[in-house]
């Protein structure tokens, strides 16, 4: 099992518009579940990792958007009515990672978001593949993707493709820390 991430980022660095819409979805391109390297990501996802806004976001949707996901959902608060039956949930980041491990998952993690949820498994240093995909867009606010992860990680990219619209995808592992 490995944790990955596909975030789409503006230019000027959010990763979602003020009114929480995700700057992939603001792109003219943008296909749900089809545009933006979405498909070949996803396609070894067996589970996604969300926190609560998300959850409550997915919740609202027309369709739950992770048909045939384990959902897991890092709050501390009790599961809203709604839920999946299958969603797991727990309220420390330790304790989420712990599940996920001994889950038979048979696949990888899609970390979904959002951002607090993204920052508390790259502090536990868990995030295995961070993918960004650079949005040739500027929103000039909203939600920013500094996650502030405690202490410096240095990343190494594993690869990087131009996508048709102008957006660059680049995916990052884990690189060589500091006193290594």
């Amino acid at each position: 099992m490995r944790i990955k991430t596909h975030l789409g980022i503006s230019v000027d660095g959010f990763i979602a518009s003020e009114e929480g819409w995700p700057s992939q979805a603001l792109m003219p391109t943008f296909v749900p579940g089809v545009s933006h390297g979405h498909p070949e990501f996803i396609a070894g996802c067996t589970a996604v990792l969300i926190g609560r806004n998300t959850l409550e976001a997915g919740l609202g949707a027309p369709q739950w958007p992770w048909p045939g996901h384990r959902a897991f959902v890092l709050t501390s608060l009790p599961l809203p009515d709604g839920a999946p039956s299958d969603v797991v949930a727990a309220s420390t980041p330790e304790d989420l990672l712990k599940t996920m491990q001994d889950s038979d998952l048979g696949g990888d993690v899609h970390l979904v978001g959002g951002q607090r949820t993204l920052a508390a498994f790259l502090d536990l240093d868990a995030v295995d593949s961070l993918g960004v995909v650079v949005l040739p867009l500027l929103l000039g606010r909203g939600v920013p993707f500094s996650v502030q992860p405690a202490g410096r990680r240095n990343l190494s990219l594993t690869s990087t493709r131009a996508l048709p619209d102008g957006s660059v995808e680049n995916t990052y592992t884990r690189g060589t820390q500091p006193g290594q």
